[in-house]
């Protein structure tokens, strides 16, 4: 059993070696990623340059709007290829006679018309539109904030991961290191077999966690290229993680400036004036209007500078009211108001779970902080305390046993160190995303 398990510990060593020759050697030759390289790509990442599009769409929208204060002009050409004039009768002094009605053969037209008056309809519209326009770039902002805080994060993760990693592949090596005392140590009576088992199943945690650890990379990798919007992210991040302290939260904090809500209530202010345009359909509306003819119904021409063609013009203005439409207009009209108050409860519900958020991430925040205090004391404490098993057992004071379970307390804080720092980086970034502000800036 000794020797099949040292024939797998040989095997697996040599594995383990060769992959972090190979990771050594592709880390080496690979391109780095700094934290501010990757903000700025995350400015073109599909979350950022959809708000962008949304935004666009709803500029043009605002143009359409102001369109409705500006005449439309129209122009036309007509000519008939074949014709068959209709007739009408008429009585001169006794003798009936059937006048034909000439259409003119060629026929070019221009028109204009320049609504002056609908009931304040478009100018509701315009309001509507002008509110859409400020929820969109409100949402284009909350898009850009929203997106670096998560780059931020996965970018941090990503060198959480690989610092968790470089403690799991030392733990590895300690303890392969510390089989082979054991198994020399049992050979010449000064060990037992206890102490050959226990280190045994300790290592093969350890192999576990060494797996578990580039699954982690792996990951957080990909979460890292998918906020930035990318297939794959083999870059190496470069820096070291921030250590973040208690006071960083300690200003007020409130939900008020949150760009999403904001946006969420410009976009129901610009529901209820679209409310308001669509029922306007009730009130007269008044236009002006002026037509413009150049015709020819005397030849079959079409050129416009023969003789037989004349001129015509219509000026005057327009007085329309409708009456009734099917109650098309109010079903809008209360569609608009529906939807506007939806927007309200939505807001409220997401002001809700953001002061929740905020409550929440505040509380796990001072955990992680205090967790990184006593986890940096731990190491302190774990090395003392695995220095002093080493001398003991070198005095005959201390076991094997002893020995290995310092070092893994040394391993265990270590590594827990990271994790409370990087939770901590998490708790913020969501403290901040809950609030809409940033607290800390982490490009140095």
């Amino acid at each position: 059993m000794r020797r099949s398990f040292s024939q797998k510990l040989s095997k697996v060593t040599h594995l383990i070696l060769v992959q972090s020759l190979l990771m050594t050697a592709s880390t080496a030759f690979s391109e780095t990623l700094t934290l501010q390289q990757a903000l700025s790509e995350a400015s073109h990442s599909p979350q950022v340059s959809k708000a962008e599009a949304y935004r666009d769409e709803i500029v043009w929208k605002k143009v359409e709007a102001v369109s409705a204060f500006l005449p439309t002009i129209t122009g036309n050409i007509n000519y008939l290829s074949n014709k068959k004039y209709a007739l009408t009768d008429i009585n001169l002094g006794g003798s009936p006679a059937s006048v034909p009605q000439i259409v003119p053969t060629t026929n070019y037209t221009l028109a204009a018309r320049w609504n002056v008056f609908d009931g304040f309809a478009s100018t509701n519209r315009f309001w509507a539109a002008q509110a859409f326009e400020e929820s969109a770039n409100l949402e284009y902002d909350w898009a850009k904030f929203q997106t670096d805080r998560q780059v931020l994060l996965a970018y941090y993760k990503v060198l959480a991961a690989e610092q968790v990693k470089l403690v799991a592949e030392q733990n590895l090596k300690a303890l392969k290191d510390h089989t082979k005392d054991v198994e020399a140590l049992k050979k010449a009576g000064m060990s037992t077999q206890y102490d050959l088992l226990r280190t045994q199943v300790q290592y093969s945690e350890a192999e576990a966690e060494a797996v578990n650890a580039d699954d982690q990379i792996a990951n957080a990798r990909n979460k890292l290229a998918e906020v930035l919007g990318k297939d794959v992210e083999d870059r190496t991040p470069t820096g070291n993680l921030p250590v973040l302290t208690a006071d960083l939260i300690s200003k007020k904090k409130t939900t008020a400036k949150k760009l999403d809500l904001l946006a969420l209530q410009k976009r129901s202010e610009g529901l209820n004036y679209s409310a308001h345009a669509m029922n306007r359909h009730w009130i007269p509306k008044v236009s002006l209007f002026a037509d413009y003819s150049f015709y020819n119904n005397r030849t079959d021409e079409f050129d416009y500078q023969d003789e037989a063609f004349r001129e015509s013009y219509l000026i005057g203005a327009t007085l329309s009211w409708e009456l009734f439409n099917g109650f098309g207009s109010m079903a809008k009209s209360g569609q608009a108001e529906a939807q506007a108050l939806q927007l309200e409860k939505t807001t409220r519900m997401a002001d809700l779970k953001a002061k929740n958020d905020l409550d929440f991430w505040t509380r796990k925040y001072n955990y992680y902080i205090s967790l990184y205090k006593s986890k940096t004391t731990d190491i302190e404490r774990s090395n003392e305390a695995a220095r002093l098993a080493k001398v003991g057992r070198k005095a005959g004071m201390r076991t094997n046993t002893e020995v290995l379970d310092a070092q893994a307390d040394v391993f265990r804080s270590k590594a827990a160190q990271i994790n409370a720092q990087i939770g901590a980086i998490e708790a913020l970034v969501n403290i901040e995303l809950a609030t809409g502000e940033a607290y800390y800036s982490f490009i140095q």
